[in-house]
């Protein structure tokens, strides 16, 4: 369903680039003349080109949708930098002539159109982003989906009988016996189901096959959440799980093990000869600013829980750590000036291309920790092991979804995302990140 609404959402955008384009060339060029007739190529690849970054910048983020001041601002950047490269482009290949005028009208209507629908779709089609739910269980894991869910959820149905509610604002509706009757009543046709496998009687099982024949949809809480959020709650999910559920297929597929190190090793040489420039520059101002060591050397924990050594362009003071190990805090006194900056944009973790090349990391996975944290996180979080039977990576799910994390509750949370990675782990994801980490960097997104 939000696969469906994305795609609307792309298909719009389509007709928006060609109305914004036609809208130009009337008043650029003469007005017998069809776009797609004469300008076929150029707007084809300004069509690719624009819904690229749109994609990069989240444009068809439903959830993003919603924060119109931040939408307004990507949707304007979006433009700029489409506009701006398909100029240099058009320059460079003569023989796609557009009048110099259009970028201007079509930038101006464009910006107007895409700004306009995403307004428009959220303010008079809510429900574009809403599904109306019932929560069988009223727990933690049904308070969990109940958060990311929100005004989604109708009620709770649960059977225990101090949990019931006559009031309103109470969302525990009723026992289970009466699923069917009080689905029927609020006319809800969606269930999730957020109790555990070993909890659900024969009698519920019963109800839930007779709400299911009668066209009710009926969900786990797990998939759900995952479904919602692209992340594993991982305080709920179990070995039995595991062995179950669909994914977690890398480890039975080397073809794509082998692909993936191929894929590392060309990318980090590429990124290497191509940031030769900016990584010199950044060595020299990170000398200049503060004493202390260029490159910065830590021990992190790899793949199988073995360490090795990171690189990374000094962003702290010399003693940054010399009362031990700490966890980077907002506005970390400990960061320098030109620090800060490259942290923001991060420059600093280019070195990691050549963990990369060395085979420490991948381009792609959960980001390596130190071991005095990892020996602490395994105590804490359920699960945490399983981020070190993957290479860790310059970038990864977590880092493109989740802001720095400088707590045990910002570890669960970025735990989950690399579980759904984990989960989910394929060359198109990994595609995914790679687009959406350009994005990140370009707004400074998530660093300390």
């Amino acid at each position: 369903m939000k696969f469906q609404k994305q795609l609307l959402i792309f298909f719009l955008d389509i007709v928006i680039i060609y109305l914004s384009v036609q809208f130009a060339t009337f008043f650029t060029a003469p007005t017998s003349r069809n776009i797609l007739e004469y300008y076929t190529g150029p707007f084809v690849f300004t069509v690719t080109l624009t819904t690229l970054i749109f994609y990069i910048f989240s444009l068809y983020d439903l959830q993003r949708l919603t924060r119109f001041g931040e939408t307004i601002i990507r949707v304007g950047t979006g433009v700029f930098i489409s506009n701006f490269m398909l100029a240099a482009l058009f320059y460079i290949l003569g023989h796609w002539t557009f009048p110099k005028r259009i970028f201007l009208y079509q930038s101006l209507a464009s910006f107007v159109g895409f700004t306009s629908l995403r307004v428009f779709i959220t303010l008079f089609f809510p429900s574009i982003y809403k599904e109306k739910v019932f929560v069988i269980g009223a727990g933690d894991a049904g308070k969990q989906i109940g958060k990311v869910l929100k005004d989604n959820i109708v009620g709770y149905i649960d059977d225990d009988e101090k949990k019931w509610c006559n009031d309103e604002r109470c969302l525990v509706l009723g026992p289970t016996s009466k699923l069917i009757e009080i689905l029927e009543k609020h006319n809800v046709k969606k269930v999730i189901l957020a109790i555990a496998h070993n909890k659900c009687s024969e009698a519920l099982m019963d109800i839930l096959l007779k709400a299911r024949l009668k066209g009710v949809i009926i969900v786990e809480m797990i998939n759900e959440y995952e479904e919602l959020t692209a992340r594993i709650p991982v305080h709920h999910i179990h070995d039995h799980w595991i062995i179950m559920e669909q994914g977690f297929k890398l480890y039975s597929h080397e073809l794509v093990t082998r692909v993936k190190r191929l894929v590392d090793i060309v990318l980090s040489i590429i990124g290497l000869l191509v940031l030769f420039i900016p990584m010199l520059l950044t060595a020299i101002i990170v000398r200049l600013e503060s004493k202390g060591p260029v490159i910065f050397k830590q021990k992190r924990v790899g793949l199988n829980e073995e360490e090795f050594t990171i690189y990374k362009f000094r962003s702290m003071c010399n003693d940054a750590e010399k009362n031990g190990a700490v966890w980077a805090q907002k506005g970390d006194a400990r960061v320098t000036r030109f620090g800060r900056f490259i942290r923001k944009v991060r420059l600093d973790e280019l070195p990691q291309l050549w963990n990369i090349l060395k085979g420490d990391m991948s381009l792609i996975g959960p980001r390596p920790e130190r071991m005095v944290f990892v020996k602490e996180l395994k105590k804490e979080l359920p699960y945490y092991y399983l981020r070190h039977t993957v290479k860790p990576g310059l970038t990864g799910w977590a880092q493109i979804m989740y802001p720095y994390g400088a707590t045990v509750e910002d570890a669960m949370h970025k735990l989950e995302y690399d579980l759904y990675y984990i989960k989910n782990m394929s060359l198109t994801l990994d595609l995914k990140i790679i687009l959406k980490t350009i994005g990140v960097m370009l707004f400074g997104q998530g660093a300390r």
